[in-house]
């Protein structure tokens, strides 16, 4: 079943949404974020930003394509001062998303945006891993799997919409891959690509949550902040075998 969505392509839109998302109770983190575009990182192009608001049981999906720098800098409806750039970066607000690396590399590099109060649920899952020794990270589809507890039903419609967005990235031209996101209008497909796993992040979030020792949650904020912090080098290998080794293989951080 299509999830349900509402696409932000106006400022508008865009102004109402940030009322709306500063609205919420940020006590328990309300946000769940991913982004998609070309060449994800300082060295590609933002497409979309899709936020699912838990509370709200609402994804949006705003079109940087489209707004281009207006996606952050639109002000809230009577919210002077207030942005989706402010929101991003306000660290007393939580945003969880999956490996934050070409997202946050992407948003700081292209936009001066410095995310803050983010959580990284892929450094969650290794956290709460029984066999922390792995060398490797897992995937989002391999942890979705593994947690996103959907029926066998659900699963192969899952699955049957991701196979669909690899398919943007295996081009014969490798130049070429992520460029459908950046088409309009939006093939509804690549929507449903783009949206339905920020709808599975606040379960597998809940499920983390609940088995992280207090220990290891403060060594996941750890090594979250020094992922953060990648965006600021000079050089960044987000496409590279780094982003797939463990903390663990490369320090005594995780």
């Amino acid at each position: 079943m299509p999830n349900q969505y509402t696409l932000i392509d106006t400022a508008e839109a865009l102004s109402s949404l940030v009322s709306k998302l500063y609205e919420l109770d940020h006590t328990r983190p309300a946000l769940f974020v991913d982004l998609e575009g070309y060449d994800l990182c300082r060295h590609g192009r933002i497409a979309l930003i899709t936020i699912y608001a838990s509370p709200l049981e609402m994804t949006y999906l705003v079109d940087v394509t489209i707004l281009g720098e207006t996606s952050f800098t639109t002000e809230g409806d009577n919210l002077p001062g207030k942005t989706l750039k402010t929101l991003l970066e306000d660290k007393a607000v939580p945003k969880v998303l999956f490996d934050c690396r070409n997202d946050s590399d992407a948003l700081y590099n292209l936009y001066k945006i410095d995310m803050g109060g983010v959580i990284d649920l892929q450094l969650m899952e290794l956290a709460t891993r029984k066999r922390r020794q792995k060398a490797r990270v897992s995937g989002l589809a391999r942890t979705i799997k593994d947690y996103g507890g959907l029926s066998p039903e659900a699963l192969a419609e899952w699955e049957e919409v991701k196979q669909y967005g690899k398919k943007i990235f295996d081009t014969e031209n490798p130049a070429d891959a992520g460029l459908a996101f950046e088409e309009r209008p939006l093939d509804e497909k690549l929507v449903q690509y783009s949206i339905q796993d920020a709808t599975l992040l606040p379960v597998l979030y809940d499920t983390f949550d609940k088995s992280i020792q207090p220990l290891w949650r403060k060594k996941v904020e750890e090594e979250t902040f020094w992922r953060l912090q990648l965006a600021r080098q000079t050089v960044y290998y987000g496409q590279y075998f780094l982003v797939a080794t463990a903390p663990l293989a490369r320090r005594s951080s995780l």
